[in-house]
């Protein structure tokens, strides 16, 4: 028959039997006079008035019935336990001791490791096989008649006392005979962890008591003040900080508290050392709380970001390319100027992206002055999904690498509680297909992966230009960032991107790649980029198929804009009102065939529409029709300003050209009057002449006479004007000046028209 229990097994009492003495473990099996028996020896027992103690002296073993402990465990009265082993007595000393923080510890676990060898080398000649560390059988021992004297004589040879001896023999029996059984357990001494009742105040003594001022050492607590400071712990908070918190609970328990005679009750502290101190109200609090002050003040999730762990990584549970991606936006913490002149500073922008949870890489951006919302938060979607990255990138970058930031549309977007919680970022995920998931609030740990990208981004870009906040707040006195900003958008997204570039395809991060792949031969540089193709290669892709132009549609904003008989062009407002801006003018092939142009050239009415338009690329933009969104491009002759400016720009170009015109307005309001007034002398003085020559006539001319030979007239005038240029060619003319030193000796033109203006408005 199957014995229910085996050697070594731990054997214990089931609730409310007392079969057997305590808790015991099965050392051997013997028979005597034809009755199989069971060697037992007692484990430690605890200490019969010292609840938290146990006896130091362990019990020799002895022997029960094999039948009677068999039907104990089969009716239920006592079972086999399922012991956890100490990990620290599986160890090698050489692990114990490496495991080690500090070297007084790893002093004091030497000392421990002598004294257990010591103890180990006097009992194996009695409890093993001769020149050896095999055990003996407990059954032959216990039957040895010379095991007593042996141990005896043992005794005396190394000067101990016999006590001692068969207790280590029976603590090396207790362990299961293991040598690390008889290792002594000072680290269990003093009751770690067990409350004590205190007579006298814990710790050292204050100065004052040292000095002879007082004559108390401090307040010891009783059960009753630990569960006072407990609860006033609970007052901590950001408006009550632990100081304020210990007052507050020592006026209410240990103070006197005093009717003034205004009837208002006023509590006077004990003094110091009648009442409990700070120090015992932050550690009986945080103890009988279970929570520190940090904890307290910064809240449970916020704890728990700073101090747990699970030991994993997000892309634990991502398999494939495509399955998720993690979406977060932050300040791009550079200070700009503007493209129209260096001295125009602009603030930090707004930087949106994506990246792809299984091999880490960007692939979707928005990066400009629009505030972080569900617009842009799609702008950046609609940037991961685009096909044709490459030219969208080369407008900034001229040598950037074909497909180094590849076109994705992931299955799930991984984000916080921000810009993509929204109606509009909805639709999308409904008519698009993809999912977003959202983490729990304050929990940003959750996409830990796009958070230490930030402080990547910010330590290879953003603090190695100038005019970088370095992610700091200005203090007083500090020179202002924008100061020395001087880098553009154009320039700051061609380092950006160069950034990516370098993340993407230069980077080498073999612990994302496959082992296959890192087993390859030839070698394929483990970077994001040659893992992503890997996987692709692979099948391992399960990103979204989308209609780019669908989606296009969907997630660029609106821009206002008119057309007009030769195309479409952009309004925006410049200082308040509204102007149609200049040189971008949008048109195609497929804007004609809609007769739009036409109608307005029939009409002379211009038409008020809106266009999908991306600020960052001038260059074109969708026209929503009855039969579609129609793509619209502007002239390719403005290269500048379609490669190098965004739309804000742009506006900011004729906001600043607005006012310079307004500025100039008196001087051209000046040169049209100075126009004005010339030709009005001119035409008076004309007049002068025409009416002397009329004066000089015997006979007024007739109408029909002033407009008669008219052809003849002309022949006359081109021959005098002829004789003329062949006087001008071979005549010198000397223009006279007037004599050095005399001011005012020639009158300005505009003093000669003015005087003849005068003379001839004078009667004669």
């Amino acid at each position: 028959m199957k014995l229910p229990f085996n050697l070594l097994d731990v054997i214990n009492n089931t609730p409310g039997s007392a079969a057997l003495t305590g808790t015991v473990r099965v050392l051997g099996f013997g028979e005597r006079d034809g009755i199989k028996i069971v060697w037992v020896i007692d484990f430690a027992r605890r200490h019969p008035e010292k609840k938290t103690q146990r006896k130091a002296y362990a019990r020799k073993p002895y022997q029960l019935e094999v039948q009677y402990l068999s039907n104990l465990i089969i009716s239920n009265r006592a079972y086999v336990l399922k012991l956890q082993t100490n990990a620290a007595l599986s160890m090698k000393d050489e692990d114990r001791l490496l495991a080690c923080a500090k070297k007084s510890a790893e002093l004091k676990l030497l000392k421990r490791f002598k004294e257990r060898d010591f103890h180990y080398e006097a009992i194996r000649p009695l409890v093993c096989h001769a020149s050896s560390s095999i055990p003996r059988l407990i059954d032959e021992l216990m039957a040895d008649g010379a095991f007593a004297y042996a141990v005896k004589t043992r005794s005396k040879e190394l000067s101990i006392s016999e006590t001692s001896l068969r207790s280590w023999i029976n603590k090396f029996w207790q362990g299961g005979f293991q040598k690390n059984a008889l290792l002594n357990g000072y680290e269990n001494c003093g009751g770690k962890g067990v409350e004590k009742k205190q007579e006298k105040k814990l710790g050292r003594s204050n100065r004052l008591y040292k000095a002879g001022l007082i004559n108390s050492r401090g307040y010891p607590l009783t059960k009753e003040d630990k569960e006072r400071l407990k609860c006033g712990f609970l007052l901590i908070n950001r408006e009550t900080p632990p100081r304020d918190a210990f007052l507050l609970v020592s006026g209410v328990h240990w103070a006197n508290h005093v009717v003034n005679k205004d009837g208002v009750v006023r509590a006077e502290l004990y003094e110091p050392h009648l009442r409990p101190t700070f120090d015992q109200f932050l550690r009986w609090g945080a103890k009988l709380n279970q929570k520190t002050v940090s904890q307290y003040l910064l809240g449970t999730s916020r704890w728990s970001q700073n101090t747990a762990t699970k030991g994993g990584s997000e892309r634990d549970s991502i398999v494939a390319i495509g399955q998720q991606s993690m979406f977060d936006g932050t300040s791009s913490d550079v200070y700009c100027t503007s493209f129209s002149s260096r001295l125009i500073k602009l603030p930090p922008m707004t930087r949106l992206i994506l990246k792809e949870s299984r091999v880490g890489l960007i692939y979707g951006l928005y990066l400009g002055w629009e505030p972080a919302s569900p617009k842009t938060a799609l702008r950046a979607i609609l940037n991961g999904a685009d096909p044709d990255k490459d030219a969208w990138a080369r407008r900034w970058y001229p040598d950037y690498p074909a497909g180094a930031i590849p076109s994705i549309l992931t299955r799930a977007v991984l984000t916080d509680n921000g810009e993509l919680k929204a109606q509009e970022p909805t639709e999308a995920e409904q008519q698009f297909g993809f999912s977003i998931l959202f983490t729990e609030v304050y929990r940003g740990d959750r996409k830990g992966g796009i958070e230490s990208q930030h402080h990547a981004d910010h330590s290879h870009v953003d603090r190695r230009i100038p005019g970088g906040t370095k992610g700091k707040q200005r203090k007083r006195g500090e020179p202002h960032p924008a100061i020395e900003g001087i880098l553009n958008y154009a320039e700051y997204m061609r380092e950006l991107l160069k950034h990516i570039v370098w993340h993407n395809c230069e980077q080498e991060v073999p612990d994302l790649a496959p082992d296959e792949m890192l087993l390859e031969q030839p070698r394929i540089p483990p970077t994001r980029i040659n893992i992503y193709k890997w996987l692709k290669n692979k099948r391992l892709d399960v990103s979204i198929p989308v209609d780019y132009e669908a989606l296009r549609a969907f997630c660029l904003p609106y821009v206002d804009a008119v057309i007009r008989k030769n195309g479409i062009y952009l309004v925006a407002k410049i200082h308040g009102r509204e102007m149609r801006l200049p040189r971008l003018r949008y048109s195609s092939q497929e804007l004609l065939e809609t007769g739009l142009l036409t109608q307005v050239k029939i009409s002379g009415k211009d038409i008020r529409t809106r266009m999908k338009f991306d600020d960052s690329d001038l260059s074109q933009a969708w026209l929503p029709t009855r039969n579609g969104m129609i793509r619209v491009t502007t002239s390719e002759r403005d290269r500048t300003i379609l490669q190098k400016m965004t739309f804000a720009d742009w506006i900011s170009y004729w906001k600043e050209d607005v006012l310079q015109k307004d500025l100039m307005a008196g001087q051209r309001e000046q040169a049209a009057f100075n126009r004005v007034l010339e030709r009005s002398v001119t035409i008076a003085q004309a007049r002068s002449e025409e009416a002397a020559e009329l004066a000089l006539l015997p006979k007024k001319p007739s109408k029909r006479s002033l407009i008669s030979n008219l052809d003849k007239n002309k022949k006359m005038e081109l021959e005098l004007l002829r004789q003329q240029d062949k006087a001008m060619t071979t005549a010198q003319i000397v223009t006279p000046q007037p004599p050095p030193g005399e001011k005012g000796a020639a009158a300005s033109a505009a003093e000669l028209a003015m005087q003849a203006f005068h003379a001839s408005a004078i009667p004669t």
